[in-house]
């Protein structure tokens, strides 16, 4: 029974230990460990508590005061002398009339909803970045065993090349250029491997370093999709970029400060309440009460307010200029991808002919070797165009499936559920 539960544990081990990395599981990491969303958020906080900042100037404010004096001469009944006056009080003031105020606390708040749509644009650009890596990762797992099963080939190239010299058959030269290609084999299974560390790095840096060494990649190279209409693409673009969303709010800031400007002259109320006991007693025993109300109606400053408020409006003209701009430039980016997927989709069916055609003529002039039909050099030459048939159509699926996300990402779909 012990035994068997040791054997249990064991495989469940092996197995937790191996598991994929999937692309909800790097978004989810990206969300908990990323940097550069770290600090998008505490931009976000300081938005926040600016708001909360303006909101609280709404409140009376309240002040203590202590005073000592010392003063001469002080005058009594027979002299004069050095004496001493001491005061402390209380003060409540509040500014409850502030037109300006009460548009700042509205931009605040558009605020807060840039830094957020910012801290969004962030996490999708991250997404893509780390997806891309994930599909090279793949890609160049599939290269190494390509190239592994390649440097088999060409030993058994080397196999046949030494049989055959020993008998005879064929001269020197031929063993020698087998031995060659079985270096360059080796030494581009070595290229591989070491390509597949580096993105694997690239990838852990992404995620503040939160991989184990044991990860793969758990996910399809596929080799074909569908896409919708362009129309739609570009409309699911302009309703879901994080930047068009941050370009509109920054418009209703920019009107907002127009009309900020625009009350400049505008009516403020002051309010103000104060206590304060004074005597030549270090306890003061005299009451004193003050009580204010300040209206202040500004009604011209020589056009300052005016100019103000065209240099502002000028602010809004640019932000609306900007936002035309943002969305050609996003139009054009889902257009490019579509023709990304496009042409990725044709260079995916030419590789997979090339090396279907690739293994076939690989087949028959090995066959052909053995036999003493054929030379080294064709030999060799089929196995390089294997290689190369083999490897290119792994990368015209990375091609694929990086154009297909980077689609996701113009049209803004890589954030789907991945909203926080």
């Amino acid at each position: 029974m012990r035994r068997t539960l040791r054997l249990f544990l064991m495989v469940i081990l092996t197995t937790g230990s191996s598991f994929g990395l999937t692309i909800s599981e790097l978004k989810s990491l990206i969300d908990k460990n990323s940097l550069d969303l770290s600090i998008e958020r505490v931009s976000v906080e300081k938005s926040e508590l600016l708001e909360k900042s303006t909101f609280r100037s709404y409140f009376p404010k309240v002040s203590l005061t202590g005073e000592f004096d010392e003063f001469y001469p002080y005058t009594s009944f027979s002299s004069k002398s050095w004496n001493q006056q001491y005061s402390l009080g209380v003060s409540i003031t509040a500014n409850p009339l502030n037109l300006q105020r009460n548009l700042q606390l509205k931009v605040d708040r558009y605020s807060i909803d840039v830094n957020r749509e910012q801290l969004e644009k962030t996490r999708l650009n991250l997404y893509y970045q780390g997806i891309n890596y994930l599909l090279k990762l793949k890609a160049l797992e599939r290269i190494i065993e390509i190239r592994k099963e390649l440097l088999k080939n060409s030993e058994k190239i080397l196999d046949v090349s030494e049989e055959k010299y020993k008998k005879g058959l064929v001269l020197i030269t031929d063993v020698l250029k087998s031995k060659a290609n079985v270096e360059s084999a080796r030494s581009s299974l070595r290229k591989a491997e070491r390509d597949y560390n580096q993105t694997f790095n690239n990838l852990n840096e992404l995620v503040n370093f939160s991989l184990s060494e044991n990860e793969k990649p758990e996910v399809e190279l596929f080799e074909t999709v569908e896409l919708p209409e362009v129309k739609k693409l570009v409309k699911r673009a302009l309703s879901n970029r994080p930047e068009i969303c941050a370009l509109r709010k920054e418009i209703e800031v920019a009107k907002l400060s127009v009309k900020i400007q625009q009350k400049t002259l505008s009516p403020q109320l002051n309010l103000s309440a104060s206590y304060t006991r004074s005597d030549t007693k270090i306890f003061p025993e005299n009451n004193n009460y003050q009580f204010s109300a300040v209206l202040n109606f500004p009604v011209f400053d020589s056009g300052v307010t005016k100019f103000k408020s065209l240099a502002a409006e000028k602010d809004l003209v640019s932000k609306e200029i900007s936002l035309r701009k943002q969305e050609n430039a996003i139009k054009r980016e889902v257009l490019n991808a579509v023709e990304s997927v496009n042409s990725a989709l044709e260079e995916v069916k030419s590789s997979k002919s090339f090396l279907e055609y690739s293994k076939r003529a690989y087949e028959r002039t090995f066959n052909e070797y053995k036999l003493g039909v054929s030379d080294i050099v064709a030999l060799l030459q089929a196995f390089d165009n294997l290689k190369n048939a083999q490897e290119g159509y792994i990368n015209s699926l990375l091609s694929l499936n990086s154009a297909y996300y980077e689609l996701k990402r113009a049209t803004g779909e890589l954030l789907s559920g991945g909203r926080k």
